[in-house]
């Protein structure tokens, strides 16, 4: 009997369709071991920062399971995810089964397909050591931040809370913001538009001045003056533009998406994800790497020349900027681009269609784009010019896979230098200036990365563990501090 172990039920479904039969499949359901929560007895500090480990509450029937089907096999595969956790749970799973090195391999897929699953079993290595390690110093050092910032929090807050290596710098961002908010003092200006229409014909349009005055005596001026002079088109200018499509996702701007698109939390985007890439049906969803394997750019580009055209056949071969980035799996994309449209629930075929979308328009030549101002003055200039700016798409480019991202065309009036409008009505709104803000789940994911805190795999329990624990709240879409907070 050969015994193969991954970490999901799901996971271990879809592969085994791939192996003939000729291996037992089961789940770890995650991690097998961890620290204790008692800080006394989890890490021995003198004896060299030693964690000491015991089986996870609620695992030891998963362990024993795991433990009397390895005593029996000849050969035992641990596959768990390709990162440092997964890593790190294949290592726990070996330590707990007790069994000879030599029956052990490791392999690991960046998706869940029949040929890359038989990829990976042709080519076993042995536990990274080197990420098993990395992932056990992040894990103790969590532990050691956390029990000395919660003993801390019990006497100046409440008991019961806690702080993390990561959760707290997330609050501090948050709280850093709530304080500019508090300290913000508004102040009062004014926009002021008017409505025109061309003296020699023509539809109506709308102008905006070019200030926002702060000064309710020049309000006045400029209402004098408009009502009083002359309103003549100074100038136009057209622009042309390009609009480059965007890097495939990777895990961060997949959930920033999903917010701004689909209204989905990080947490939820990450749920979805999973489903998909246990099913088989997009890569490994925790990556901080856009880049796309030849093999995928390849069907990439044959698709959009079959749906749309070969002009629209543009291959960019994308790299990270980001410092801290690992890239060690490919950004997120369908296994099989062929398929615009897959997933069993609706939530899944939303997000499915996204990450299709995006990773199809990152392939494609830039969108044209015609951006056009036209400045209009009043009489001889003394107050601020108005103007109106618009765009019109030349050629869609891109966006012909991703329209959602395209926006709306703004229309812009067909006038000429030196065309004289005539005034029809002008408009002074009072507004306020107002504090910046709060950050949304998505603003804070983006922010975190910005400043190099976190990882793909720790977004979304930033956000559930600030909120399970009473220290932000939504406040619709934003995260505003709790009094704990």
């Amino acid at each position: 009997m050969k015994l193969l172990i991954v970490e999901s039920p799901a996971k271990a479904k879809t592969i085994s369709k791939y192996l003939d039969n000729k291996y037992t499949v089961r789940a770890s359901v995650g991690h097998v071991r961890d620290l204790p929560k008692s800080s006394k007895n989890a890490i021995d500090i003198e004896g060299g920062f030693k964690p000491n480990y015991e089986i996870s509450k609620g695992k030891q029937k998963v362990v024993k399971e795991l433990k009397d089907l390895a005593a029996k096999a000849e050969e035992i595969v641990l596959a768990t995810d390709p990162d440092r956790e997964g890593e790190a749970i294949a290592w726990h799973v070996a330590e707990l089964l007790d069994v000879p090195r030599k029956k052990l391999k490791r392999v690991t897929f960046n998706e869940i397909t029949e040929s890359a699953v038989k990829e990976a079993m042709a080519h076993p290595r042995d536990i990274d050591q080197n990420l098993r390690k990395a992932q056990e110093a992040r894990r103790v050092l969590d532990r050691l931040v956390g029990y000395d910032l919660s003993g801390l929090i019990w006497k100046k807050l409440r008991y019961g809370l806690s702080a993390g290596r990561v959760q707290s710098p997330a609050l501090r961002i948050i709280m850093e913001r709530e304080r500019e908010i508090r300290a913000f003092i508004p102040e009062d200006y004014w926009v002021i538009t008017a409505d025109v229409k061309p003296e020699k014909g023509g539809d109506p349009f709308l102008l905006t001045c070019s200030e926002e005055p702060r000064d309710r005596a020049l309000v006045d001026t400029i209402k004098k003056v408009g009502e009083k002079e002359s309103w003549v088109v100074k100038n136009i200018k057209e622009t042309e533009a390009q609009r480059k499509p965007r890097a495939p996702f990777k895990t961060s701007t997949l959930q920033q998406t999903a917010s701004s698109r689909l209204g989905f939390t990080p947490s939820r985007t990450m749920r979805v994800a999973q489903r998909l890439y246990e099913a088989g049906l997009i890569t490994y969803m925790r990556t901080d790497g856009i880049s796309l394997a030849a093999q995928a750019q390849k069907q990439a580009l044959a698709v959009i020349a079959d749906t749309y055209g070969k002009e629209y056949v543009h291959p960019i071969a994308y790299k990270t900027k980001s410092k801290n980035a690992q890239e060690a799996h490919e950004a997120i994309r369908p296994t099989n681009l062929g398929k615009k449209s897959a997933g069993t629930t609706t939530e899944q075929k939303e997000l499915y269609e996204l990450i299709w979308a995006r990773t199809i328009a990152s392939q494609m030549t830039p969108a044209k784009i015609m951006r056009t101002k036209v400045e209009v003055q009043v009489g001889d200039g003394k107050i601020p010019n108005f103007s109106v700016n618009g765009s019109r798409t030349l050629f869609d480019g891109w966006l012909k896979a991703d329209p959602r991202a395209k926006g709306e065309d703004v229309e812009v009036p067909l006038v000429a230098e030196g065309d004289v409008l005539n005034l029809l009505e002008m408009h002074i709104e009072d507004k306020q200036t107002q504090p910046p803000n709060r950050y949304s789940e998505a603003g804070l994911v983006k922010e975190l990365e910005k400043r190099g805190i976190g990882r793909p795999s720790t977004y979304a329990a930033i956000m559930q563990t600030l909120q399970n624990r009473g220290y932000v709240e939504k406040v619709g879409t934003a995260l505003k501090p709790t009094d704990t907070g």
